[in-house]
């Protein structure tokens, strides 16, 4: 009988993925409340491996189960500890940190840098976390998470690529790449207003994966939604935002004031080694809630 079990559960597991990816099922709570279970018999079965803790505690964390998600982050942590940074990483860290470049009409300020290096790979994500988004005050995260990687040659301690989560997709630029170079290593990252995607050298043409459409298009369409208002434009949490981007496409996209991550890193040197991202910043970085995102790029490369 279990191949027969093994053989139906796959049929269904396909079903399921061939559903949420043509949009009949969602993200959501229901789903999180679905694979929950099948997360924590796969625990009790691998109890030695991390990522079944680990994406348990994202589950529960993204249906806003927070006490259940640090349980399962810290049970995360005691089956792959974070490891202890060396002098050589948090020199990179350092020399690699990004520079940001806001609107000059940016409504939310940045509240906290969190920097963690990879435990294998030469690669260090710089997670950004601003006041809040515009579009979205009701989602009981008191702030915007978004993340920058860098990846570098450690032996000739040059950056080879930059890459950002740009609204639920990774991209990358060798335009940027280059930034770096002539920037002293700093790649340069240009910040959306009010929404924080994390913008490259040649955004303009960049293609957004999955979504097939440039930079250039989804600002233009993003500005004239922002313009508006936004999404939920009359909700009580925005009564002291502004009302709506109040300036032109050209104002929009004026990426010409500094904010330098590393001074942040400077202030409070949230710095760490880690594979689980999400479960260091949950239990040693931050004091509020934030909204889980992928800890490393290759987990959306492998889409």
């Amino acid at each position: 009988m279990i191949e027969i079990y093994a053989h139906e559960f796959k049929l269904a597991s396909e079903t399921l993925a061939a559903k949420m990816l043509s949009g009949e099922v969602k993200a959501g709570s229901a789903y999180y409340q679905a694979i929950l279970p099948l997360l924590e018999l796969l625990q009790q079965v691998c109890p030695e491996q991390s990522e079944y803790s680990a994406w348990r505690a994202e589950y529960f964390h993204l249906d806003g189960n927070l006490r259940r998600a640090g349980e399962q982050y810290k049970r995360t942590l005691e089956l792959a500890p974070p490891q202890p940074l060396e002098e050589r990483d948090i020199r990179f860290i350092r020399k690699f940190c990004p520079l940001l470049l806001t609107t000059p009409l940016e409504c939310f300020p940045l509240k906290d840098v969190v920097a963690v290096h990879h435990p294998t790979l030469p690669l260090i994500g710089y997670h950004l976390f601003w006041e809040d988004d515009y579009d979205f005050p009701d989602d009981y995260e008191p702030c915007d998470h978004e993340e920058i990687w860098v990846a570098y040659d450690p032996h000739t301690e040059a950056v080879t690529n930059v890459l950002t989560f740009f609204h639920s997709s990774v991209i990358e630029s060798q335009a940027a790449v280059q930034e770096a170079h002539e920037n002293d290593g700093r790649p340069i990252v240009r910040i959306e207003w009010g929404k924080h995607g994390s913008l490259l050298k040649g955004w303009e043409s960049i293609v957004i994966p999955i979504k097939e459409v440039t930079a250039m298009e989804w600002l233009q369409e993003t500005f004239e939604q922002v313009k508006a208002g936004g999404r939920v434009p009359d909700h009580p949490l925005k009564r002291h935002w502004p009302k709506g981007f109040e300036g032109d496409f050209e104002a929009f996209t004026n990426f010409s004031v500094p904010v330098d991550p590393l001074q942040f890193l400077d202030q409070k040197p949230l710095i760490f080694k880690s594979l689980w991202v999400n479960a260091i910043i949950y239990t040693e970085g931050l004091l509020y809630n934030f909204h889980p995102k992928m800890e490393w790029p290759q987990r959306f490369q492998r889409i």
